[in-house]
């Protein structure tokens, strides 16, 4: 460093060029990264690169002159490379100082002072030759260049962060003093100006400030993202608080919540000074509803318009949301974004509609058509899993004389109770269903005629201990009779009906109050008209349906008309009796 440098043995200069590979690959890790002023920083590097080899033009200039040689060429040759590095060195602390210029246009200033530089060289070198005046050219070029340098360095001292830039700026300004220094006659005889290891010591100095510049970036990077970071969670929660919609933030790692809304608080009763108590599975309802939106997430990342069924943290009676959710960053940490809007009114509607297409209005039971599309379902997956299954067709005994003698209102009674009867005495998977009229239907789920049959007798007797108090508070007893057919007669829903009424018209010719059992011995005497397969409640309407405004319904189209007729003559010879 300086162009009195002169490398006294091998070693000095190995030395030297281990400390300048030390600067080379910490300006090549700059290099790759986003640092604003590795451009600046290069061109400072390049410069330190060009006033070495003008230490080097200077030595070879020196020894020629000892040997009597010509030393015009070699000493241009020194003045312009320290030239060079002068302007790399302006170059590079104006792009530290106003890093948003593009090269191009900080070169273009640079050059044309270079070039008037280089005609005042070659003037005083080779025109009106100067050795006084070209050796003050050298130190002026390279205290310049330095000077700048230094410039530039402390002014980024404003900055939070500039270890690095202060570091440098120290180096960078103690040679420029010792290149000022120098230039003073007298300074020659102070040793320690012109010792070797000055040049690897400031090369290694300037390394270590490089990586610290570097760090200090990083770290200026650092409390920016963390500045938005902060910006950007106030916005959330500006937003969150005041959004009319319950929004609840919980953490994807313990399901904590960490943010609600007024309106979330209020929905799900969170008492907002315990915050971080709660969870947000806590809140559902179902357990497999939670699973399946978690599910949901982990596909997906964002699930919209999912109905989730929930409850408040001291209540367990269940509502409806429908949420949107999907995953963010908030807070250091991944967290589960959730809106709310409150359907319960509508799923009520939507609980009532369906109730209105599938349930009998007076008994609450199932409707034949709902009971028809069900148990075909029921049958299809059974044939396929081998299974069994019955089908019951149970009747009012003289329901006719119930509703003559104690009136209508007293008759509904009668069948309401029947059907509570009936639903608790049959198990959840069974179904029950008004067929029309005081006939009632019964699907009897993995069971045979036999076991079917003890299920029927209890459920008769049980019916036959029922008290139904009229209007006029008279007690009325009824009976029932029961019709059974089973998976072995048949596997198609409209035969199992006609087959379980056609044991029911059994049971009310051999007495009433019984069951009967139809048998498939019992098919070689019985001729329905022509099955049809079965139809949902989009299609035609089943044939049986065309007698449903009647009184007294059949479920036998045609073949048991005569059923029917014989049956109501029997009433009527039976109306005088006195009630049983």
């Amino acid at each position: 460093m300086g162009s009195t440098l002169i490398f006294a043995n091998t070693s000095n200069l190995i030395i030297t060029l281990l400390s300048l590979l030390i600067l080379t690959g910490t300006v090549w890790v700059i290099r790759q990264g986003k640092l604003p002023y590795k451009r600046g920083l290069s061109n400072i590097y390049v410069g330190l690169l060009v006033e070495l080899a003008s230490v080097w033009a200077n030595y070879q200039t020196n020894v020629a002159y000892l040997q009597g040689e010509r030393i015009d060429i070699l000493m241009f040759i020194s003045l312009c490379l320290i030239l060079i590095s002068m302007l790399f060195l302006a170059a590079g602390s104006i792009l530290i100082l106003v890093n948003k210029y593009k090269p191009s246009a900080v070169w273009g200033g640079v050059l044309t002072v270079g070039a008037i530089g280089v005609i005042a060289s070659g003037y005083f070198v080779f025109i009106s030759p100067d050795s006084y005046i070209v050796s003050n050219m050298q130190q002026i070029f390279a205290i310049a260049g330095f000077v700048s340098v230094s410039v530039a360095l402390w002014a980024q001292m404003h900055r939070r962060h500039a270890i690095g830039f202060l570091t440098s700026a120290l180096a960078f300004t103690v040679v420029s003093a010792i290149l000022i220094i120098r230039m003073i006659p007298s300074s020659f005889e102070w040793e320690i100006l012109n010792n070797w290891y000055l040049s690897p010591l400031f090369y290694n100095v300037l390394a270590v400030a490089y990586i610290a510049i570097n760090a200090d970036f990083l770290a200026q990077r650092l409390d920016l993202s963390k500045g938005e970071i902060v910006k950007y969670n106030r916005r959330l929660e500006e937003i969150i608080k005041s959004s009319p919609f319950p929004i609840i933030i919980s953490r994807l790692s313990d399901d904590k919540i960490i943010l609600a809304n007024d309106n979330a608080i209020r929905l799900f009763g969170i008492n907002p000074n315990e915050l971080d108590h709660y969870r947000f599975k806590d809140f559902f309802a179902d357990a497999d509803n939670r699973v399946l939106l978690n599910e949901r997430l982990e596909n997906e990342k964002q699930v919209q318009d999912f109905e989730i069924l929930v409850k408040t943290y001291d209540s367990d009676t269940p509502f409806w949301l429908l949420t949107s959710a999907t995953t963010i960053d908030y807070n250091y940490d991944v967290v589960l974004y959730a809106a709310f809007q409150d359907i319960t009114s509508r799923k009520n509607r939507e609980v009532l509609l369906k109730d209105q297409a599938t349930r009998d209005p007076l008994t609450s039971l199932y409707n034949r058509r709902y009971f028809e599309d069900e148990v075909h379902k029921r049958i299809t997956k059974a044939r396929q899993e081998n299974g069994i299954y019955c089908v019951l067709m149970t009747d009012v005994d003289l329901f006719k004389r119930v509703n003559d003698t104690y009136g209508h209102k007293t008759g509904d009674k009668v069948l309401m109770e029947l059907a509570s009867t009936s639903e608790k005495a049959l198990r959840e998977c069974d179904i029950v269903a008004r067929y029309g009229g005081e006939e009632f239907v019964i699907f009897l789920a993995d069971v045979d005629a036999e076991q079917a049959y003890s299920v029927a007798e209890r459920l008769r007797e049980t019916i036959s201990e029922l008290r139904v108090p009229s209007d006029d508070g008279r007690i009325v007893q009824f009976t029932i009779s029961i019709g059974i057919s089973s998976s072995k007669v048949s596997d198609n829903i409209d035969t199992l009906i006609k087959t379980a009424d056609e044991a029911l018209y059994k049971a009310k010719q051999n007495g009433r109050n019984r069951v009967e059992i139809f048998t498939p011995e019992d098919l070689k005497n019985f001729k329905p008209e022509e099955e049809t397969p079965h139809k949902d409640e989009s299609q035609n309407r089943h044939p049986i349906f065309e007698k449903e405004e009647n009184t007294e319904i059949s479920l036998l189209d045609g073949v048991a008309e005569q059923h029917i007729a014989e049956e109501k003559t029997t009433i009527e010879e039976q109306a005088k009796e006195p009630h049983q």
